[in-house]
């Protein structure tokens, strides 16, 4: 990991603009340059930009070769928590997390665990809501982050948001599996919301698209639960309680009664 890319992931961990990463040291187009790898970065303008937002300029440094590893492994500890129903463990992750945006998310899974996700702050809602609109380029960090906080956006905008990732990652096929495995999961979350908008036409959209997945282990879920739709949308009830209970038997249920 470079300079540029440490830099951007900071900044939309932080739920920065880059304007707000860099008032009064740079210019934003300087800065946009130096994320898209275009120009680099003077070592006196970068220990400002560090600490006019509070990151360890140590850490900064420490995370540049290895972060890749220890965020994905923060992130499937996160997201295995949540599937699990485990409240403490996202409690406890949060004690230990030192990101705003992580324990804003965190917050935000614990109040949807405990059914309190109408008492979630509407301040909060946004901050979480506009880590994702200002995406100039979706990466691992933000596609995961994009699928625990789905349900926090309107469904006009959800279609037009997912409609737009799926036919960009359906043209590149340069894709790593980790990226397509992060877009399987956002939709069939957004085919739950589908299946209960009674919105046949997108649904169908969504399960082709996962029908077209490789057949990877990793994607197995995926397509386990893109078969139990298209019978339920079918009316093949006995083909969908026949996947179901291999769902269960898989251990997978919460993916369907989280979705």
């Amino acid at each position: 990991m470079n300079i540029g890319e440490r830099l951007h992931q900071v900044r939309n961990l932080h739920g920065l603009t880059q304007e707000q990463m860099v008032a009064g040291i740079i210019s934003k187009s300087q800065y946009w340059r130096i994320e898209k790898e275009s120009n680099a970065i003077r070592a006196s303008s970068l220990i400002k930009i560090l600490n006019q937002n509070k990151i360890s300029v140590l850490k900064f440094f420490k995370d540049v070769d290895d972060s890749g590893i220890k965020r994905r492994e923060l992130q499937d500890l996160i997201t295995n928590a949540y599937f699990a129903r485990d409240h403490k463990k996202l409690e406890e992750i949060k004690r230990q997390s030192t990101s705003s945006q992580i324990n804003r998310l965190l917050d935000w899974l614990l109040a949807e665990l405990k059914g309190k996700s109408q008492d979630f702050p509407d301040k909060d809602k946004r901050k979480l809501r506009y880590n994702v609109w200002q995406v100039e380029r979706w990466n691992d960090d933000i596609l995961w982050f994009f699928f625990h906080t789905l349900y926090l956006y309107k469904y006009s905008n959800l279609e037009e948001i997912i409609n737009g990732l799926i036919s960009k990652f359906t043209k590149n096929e340069k894709i790593e599996d980790r990226q397509l495995q992060l877009i399987a999961s956002i939709a069939v979350r957004y085919l739950n919301i589908c299946y209960k908008q009674n919105n046949r036409y997108e649904a169908k959209k969504v399960i082709r698209f996962l029908q077209k997945i490789p057949n990877k282990i990793e994607f197995g879920l995926a397509k386990m639960i893109s078969d139990y739709y298209e019978a339920l949308l079918d009316k093949k009830k006995a083909d969908a309680e026949e996947i179901l209970d291999l769902i269960k038997a898989c251990g997978y249920e919460n993916y369907l009664s989280l979705n």
